[in-house]
Order: C-alpha cells, then structure tokens, then sequence
C-alpha cells in the first residue's frame, strides 16, 4: 500500500515525522475515505491530546503498479498490515486507538518530486511488497484540516495574569499609621508600633543572601539547647563551666553584637541601611526599658560597650576596632549617647534646620541618612508584653530576665519590608517563614510585619491586608520565586545552600490565616507557584482526599464523585509551571502519589500527618516541639522531595536493593493527572521532566502503555522484515530520519548514523529492542515499577535512536520534544513516586521510623 500526503504548513514544505499509521479520512456528507490504496488520508499519531498542531494536507495518489512501499526523496506511510488487522483511529482519538507505523516517519515533497521518483522506483527498485489496489474515491475540492500529534511545534504559553511582582499593594500604603488605625492591630503590634513612636526599638536590614548566617547566629551549637554569650569587641570566648563566667548561658539562645539604626519617632524621615532591592527585608529589637532615666541608659550603653554614631557618620565598626576592642580612626571621638542620638532625632523631625553629619543643613533634608547602634542582641527569646513567647513565661528587664544590654536584647520582635510592591512583599512572607523554620512555628506566631519608609513612617501589614495579598497571589499575581536564588535552583544548576535556603522560605499553609481564608484551591496555586512546606501541602491534600473518600460514599457511580485531589495537583502543576519552579512542580506530584497511594488503601479517614514519632517531631520543629506533626512515611520522603542525589534510580543497584527489601507489592500508578496543556506550555527541562513523568504514570493507569507496547512491537518487526529485504529502504528511512531531525520534528541526541543503515547495525538494534519489548510485555505488570525498569534498561543502552526513541515516546504518551535525557528524567521520576508511595505503606504497616 502507497500512501502519499502533501502537507502545507504555514509558507513552507517540510517533513512530517511521526510513529502513527495512516488513517482513512472521514467526509462530513458520510462518504468514506479509500481502503488501503489511495484516497484521502490524515495522519494519526500518539502522544498529546491537547497542545497538537493543525496543519493542512492535501492528499494525492499516484496508482503505480505494485505499490512500493519505499521512499528515497520521498517517505512514504508504511501501514502494519491495515487490512489484516484493521486497525484504522480517528483524529481525535490517538491516545485511546491509535497504532504505530512500521517507518517511524512520513514525509511531504512536491508533487514533481514524487511523481519524478515514483517513475525512478517503478523501473529501477524491485518492489518490497504488493497489494492490491482499491477503488480510490474522488479527492474533496478543498483543502481539509488535520490534527497530527506526537508533534509540538509551537509553544503556547498560558495566559499571563493581570499583575506581577513590581505593581504595589495599594492598601497597605493607604492603611492608617496614626493613633486611630491602632484599633485593629493585635498586641504585639501595638506594643511594636508604640517603641518605633517612641524611639525604644532599633531596626536591622540584613542583605538578602545573608538571613540564614544571620538567623543560625542565634542558635546553640551545644546539644544542652542552651544559649551562649558570643564575644564582642575585646572579649574572649568564656567556657559553658567557667564559674567566672558571665552567665550568658541562662538564655536559650546566643547573644552577639551587631549594627543598627535607632529611627526618629514613628521610623519617619530617616531610612534604613542597604538598597531596597539587596536588602529587601530587615528586623526589630527591642530595647531594654528597665532604665529610669536617660542618664542610667547611657551609663549602662557605654559600660556594655553599646556604641552609638550620628546620622550621616560611617562607622565603619568591623575596620575600625582593634585586637584590644578599642575603636580606632576617630571612631571613638565621634561616638554620641543613646539621649543626645534621640534630640537629633527629633531635631530631624521639627526643626527647619539641624546637624548631619557634623555639618548644619539650612532648610533641612527630604530624607536623612542612617545612625548606627552597636548593640548586643539575642540572649533571650521573642519578649512580647512581657511574655517569651516560645515557654509563655514572664520576663522582666529590671530583675534580669527579659532584655539586657550587657546579656542581649532579645530575638527580634518584628520583620519588616521598605517597598510596598508584591515583589517585596512576597519576600517578607518568605522571611517570615525562614524565620519559624529556624526558631520554630511558635516563635514566629503573630509576629508582626511591618511597612516602613521615610514618608510615611510604619505602615502593619495586618492579617486582613495578609489575606488580600494572599488572595491576589491566588489569582492575579504571576507566581515567582525568589530572584536572588532562583539561577542557583534551576533544575540543572542547584547549589546545597540556595537549596537550603529555599527549603527555609517554603510558606506554612497551616497557618491559621491561611486555613481561614483561602480555599483548598488557592492554597494549592499558592503552593505550586510561590512554594509551601511539604507536610502543609501533603495536609492539604490529604483533606482533598478525604473529601473524596466522602464523595464516592454518596455517589450512585464512580464517574460521579468528586475529583477534589487531581484536580488541586493540577491547580498547582499550573502555577509552578508560572513560576518555571521544578522544585515544587516535583514536590506536588512526590507528595500527589503518597495520598493516592494511602487514599487506595485506607477508605475510612485517617491523618496523615500524625507523628508516630515523637522525636522526630521535636527535631523538626526547632528548639520547642510543637511544632508541624509529620508521619513517619513523610519525614523519609521529605528530603527526597527536593534532592534529587538522594532518588533511586530505576534498574541501578541501590534501586534494585531497594525493590529487594519490599515484600508488599508495589501499589498501582496514582489516578491520572491531565497534563497535556501544561506540556504544550513550556520548553523548561525541569517541568518537561515532571509533567512527563506524570504523563508516563497516566499511560501506565490507562492501560494505553500496554496496548502501544504491543504495537510497537508489530511496528518494529515489520521495518526488520522489510529492512532486512532492502538496502533502498534502510537509505530511504535514513534519508526521512535525518530530513526530520532538520525540521525538528524528532528529539535526537545526535544526528542518524549513515553507516548504521548501510550495515546491519540499524537492524540489529532494532531487533534487540523489539526483543527487549517482547520480553517485557511476557513478565511485566505494564501498572508496576517493573515496567519503568525495563523501559529505563532499554533507554541506557541507546546512543543515537531514531525510530525506537519515537515508538517510546509513543508508548509513553510524550511528544517529539523528548530527547532520550528527557524520557530517562521523567522514568526517573515515575519510578520515584511508586517508590515512595510503597515505601510509605511499608513503613506505615511495619513499624515507625525514626530520624
């Protein structure tokens, strides 16, 4: 049988490469397209439903005796015994009925080329198989439209959203910073904004790349958890059992110096430290308020050494301190007391002219420079109202136990950000979050967040303006990561510490403001498109999962009941595809088949996130343990979740010890997850990865890999039998493979080997893989972790695959961008997320595992 299609795609010719067989065209008036010798034919192929390519063919059969099925200049449709098996698919059914062709490919000349080769073909190659011609009907007056899968030529992206990180959040700049917008506030905002209106706080801008030195300063290094009082200038390290010690080891956490500003009442008219863009974020201590008078205040600032310089002077304190501790340079004849820095302050706020910078300044400045304080902070915890907020115990500065300049001023009290956009905004959430993974969810509960800027002085970013912003990031706001690490945590380029540091700014969907406030569905985009911890995620849709359990009680059939978990795995699939975030595109299909995997075992409601140990609870959560509840299964998968060193990888050694060790069957691929749009929306390697790795899971829970294995096999076998009969048609498949590796239509390693074709090494390989393919499909469970295996084998022993890369693409549902790296990642991938899930049901049936 001869098929041949002349395609018209946009203002030029080009080869059309595809693993699907000719098909017969069906006519809108009923009339049917030929039988297998000519007639109007459209080209099936499989791989993605949606994110496909219309083109235009234009269908013509020359009627030459014999009907070779050969091609040189021209690749001819090569059918796999249509009329034997008659296996004919719809265009809009290629994933369901679509069958393999026997070439691999089809290609499209002018019709002069063909015809001139055809007559070449007739009287020069002997033919490779005849058939007999059928009646072939007229062909229709117009061009028809036809839908060829298995091919992405274009990339549609999704639609933007309305807004991004550089518009501003218009309500937090309009909100009330005076006396009358108090009443809204918590008490720890109010106690926060009251020491900022009364110069009883000093702020800190730390550089963006620094908050995880910056807030692991403060942790003990000691297996005691108590803290220790790090030297300052001029001070040895004291022993914890030194009795001459100064008792900086009563506090949970350590004290060191640091520099800070001390803001005019209200944090107006003067700005902070660092550009907005470097130093996005910062935070506020507390100073001690146990001093009568400003004179005993600046006794004990200049006996602990709490160093304090004008606006407009540059300390300079880390270049400017000797080995002894003395200040150098000037330092020291500068320096002003902690009452003498609060006139100036309030010089800058109502007088027309004052000092800056040892010089007076007629008419004033719009804004003035920063000061600089040199105090010692940490020692205690987060002191609000008088109250640690991490043992819920009473501290006071005059006895000792609360704030001190000698033993530190505590942890800070408050975060807060200069730019009012959601850019920044979304960072000081980050912080936030880095913050309650280190000290833990306690400590960072209802700490403020706050707006500052010279304007208009400290703005809260109250939990009802929270809540908005979370809305639009739901919705409206294009999701990002972090800027200044995401070149450090792409998919192919990721350092240990910006992984770390990412890890640390996941936010906490547990968070009551977020479980009051958002839906199920905005949470998971949030997820997907700015990050969330796992057991957050994994506790989000593990209530999907319940909600479905319920569902499927009520409903008269299965069709009827809800999908409320794949369809919150796809809300946030969608929103790390925004963000181009691999990290959690792979978090949510990890933790998606952990809960499918507990969903199919258990019907009735059980938590998933119950510690079944309780250590491994404590060393989670930081210095308190009451922390996130994590299950044993998770606390194993959750670093696996985001490093990929630690995946097995399907068909190595340490997988196959692995598999050795379960003596429960593997459960069954998760439900399918539709991603076919998602796919046809980025070219990233990262997200190609997961949504192929999810696509593979879906043809395994389908059925639709063992139905194409088993096609593939019949393909295969049929181009052996005709390569083996024909040197003209191994240089014709060669010729059709390299003209479609020119117009991108195959993913290749590397261009087809000429010689390979003219040998037998073409066949050989061809041979063995159909081999390997007939094997699998004898023992495999096509819905197991065996069948990765076989597929991840058959992968590591190609080099430069042509036709057996698309039939696995095929087998697999993916289309034509998939190189032999991308099909391997995305096995890869697969294999780990049946891997977790029977590891969870093996840990969950056995016995807890601690940390």
């Amino acid at each position: 049988m001869e098929q041949q299609n002349n395609v018209r795609r946009g203002v030029s010719s080009s080869s059309l490469h595809s693993t699907a067989r000719v098909h017969q065209k069906e006519y809108s008036d009923g009339g049917g397209g030929g039988g297998g010798g000519g007639g109007d034919t459209t080209v099936g192929a499989a791989g993605m439903s949606r994110g496909t390519s219309t083109i235009e063919e234009v269908s013509e059969t020359d009627e030459v005796g014999g009907g070779y099925e050969s091609g040189g200049s021209t690749k001819s449709n090569r059918s796999i015994r249509s009329q034997s098996s008659n296996t004919s698919v719809k265009s809009g059914d290629a994933d369901a009925n679509s069958s393999v062709t026997s070439g691999g490919s089809s290609s499209i000349r002018s019709n002069s080329s063909r015809k001139k080769y055809l007559r070449k073909a007739k009287n020069g190659l002997p033919p490779l198989r005849k058939t007999t011609p059928s009646p072939t009907p007229s062909p229709p007056p117009s061009i028809s439209s036809v839908v060829v899968a298995n091919f992405q030529p274009v990339i549609e992206p999704l639609e933007a959203l309305e807004l991004n990180a550089k518009h501003v959040f218009e309500p937090l700049v309009d909100a009330d910073g005076e006396d009358d917008g108090l009443s809204g506030l918590t008490n720890a905002e109010r106690e926060v904004v009251e020491m900022l209106k009364l110069e009883k706080a000093v702020v800190k801008t730390v550089r963006n790349q620094d908050w995880t030195s910056f807030l692991n300063k403060f942790k003990p290094e000691g297996e005691e958890g108590k803290g220790e009082r790090l030297p300052g200038p001029g001070e040895s390290r004291k022993k914890a059992d030194d009795p001459n010690g100064d008792g900086g080891e009563r506090f949970a956490f350590n004290s060191f110096v640091t520099s800070t500003s001390l803001l005019p009442s209200c944090a107006k008219k003067m700005r902070c430290f660092g550009s907005t863009n470097e130093y996005a974020t910062g935070a506020v201590f507390a100073l001690p308020s146990s001093f009568p008078n400003d004179a005993s205040e600046d006794h004990a600032a200049k006996r602990t050494r709490t160093w304090s310089w004008p606006s407009g002077y540059s300390a300079k304190t880390e270049f400017n301190i000797d080995h002894y501790g003395n200040l150098i340079n000037g330092r020291e004849e500068a320096l002003v007391p902690l009452s003498r820095m609060q006139q100036m302050n309030n010089s800058y706020l109502n007088d027309t002219d004052y000092v800056v910078g040892g010089r007076m300044v007629k008419g004033g400045l719009q804004t003035i420079p920063y000061n600089e304080v040199y105090v010692r902070v940490g020692g205690p915890g987060r002191i609000s109202n008088g109250v640690d907020v991490s043992t819920d115990e009473q501290c006071s500065d005059a006895n000792g136990t609360g704030r001190s300049f000698d033993n530190g001023i505590g942890l800070p009290v408050a975060l807060f950000v200069r730019e009012a956009d959601y850019g920044h905004l979304v960072s000081l959430l980050r912080t936030r979050a880095r913050f309650s993974s280190i000290f833990g969810r306690k400590m960072a509960k209802g700490i403020p967040l706050l707006y500052i800027t010279p304007e208009m002085g400290v703005r809260v970013f109250t939990d009802r303006l929270q809540s908005q912003v979370l809305k639009t990031m739901a919705w409206d706001l294009n999701p990002f990561q972090n800027p200044s690490i995401a070149h450090k945590t792409s998919f192919d380029n990721t350092s240990e510490p910006h992984l770390q540091q990412k890890l640390e700014e996941l936010l906490d969907l547990e968070d009551d403001s977020m479980k009051q406030n958002l839906t199920p569905e905005e949470m998971a985009r949030i997820a997907g498109g700015f990050g969330a911890t796992d057991d957050s995620v994994a506790q989000l849709l593990n209530d999907a999962m319940q909600r479905d359990l319920m569902s499927e009680k009520g409903a008269d059939s299965p069709d009827d009941a809800a999908h409320n978990l794949q369809d919150l795995v796809n809300e946030g699939l969608a929103f790390a595809l925004r963000a181009n975030d691999f990290h959690t595109s792979r978090q949510l299909l990890i933790l998606y088949s952990l809960v499918a995997a507990k969903k199919r075992k258990n019907s009735e409601s059980a938590p998933l996130l119950e510690s079944n140990c309780q250590s491994a609870a404590v060393a989670n959560d930081g210095p308190d343990n009451s922390g996130r509840r994590e299950s044993a299964a998770l606390q194993n998968t959750m670093k696996m979740v985001h490093n990929t060193k630690d995946l097995p990888t399907p068909g190595s050694a340490s997988s196959n010890a692995e598999l050795s060790k379960l003596y429960i069957p593997p459960p069954p691929p998760p439900p399918p997850l539709d991603t076919d749009r998602l796919r046809s929306a980025t070219n990233s390697d990262g997200l190609l990865a997961v949504l192929g790795a999810a696509q593979v899971l879906r043809a395994m829970q389908d059925g639709s890999a063992k139905r194409r294995v088993l096609e593939s096999i019949e393909s295969v076998e049929e181009w052996i039998e005709n390569g083996e009969q024909s040197v003209a048609f191994r240089v014709a498949s060669w010729r059709d493979q390299r003209a479609a590796q020119g117009d991108l239509k195959i993913a290749m390693e590397s261009d087809s080997n000429f010689m390979a074709f003219i040998s037998n090494k073409a066949i050989a390989n061809r041979k063995r893989f159909a081999e390997q393919l007939k094997a699998a499909s004898a023992v495999t469970d096509f819905d197991s972790l065996q069948f990765l295996q076989t597929i991840h084998s058959v992968l590591s022993q190609m080099n430069s695959p042509c036709l057996r890369l698309e039939l696995l693409q095929y087998i697999l549902g993916l289309d034509n961008r998939y190189s032999v790296a991308h099909v391997k990642r995305s096995v890869e991938l697969a294999a780990t997320c049946l891997n977790i899930s029977s590891e969870s049901d093996a840990l969950t049936d056995e016995k807890p595992v601690s940390q």
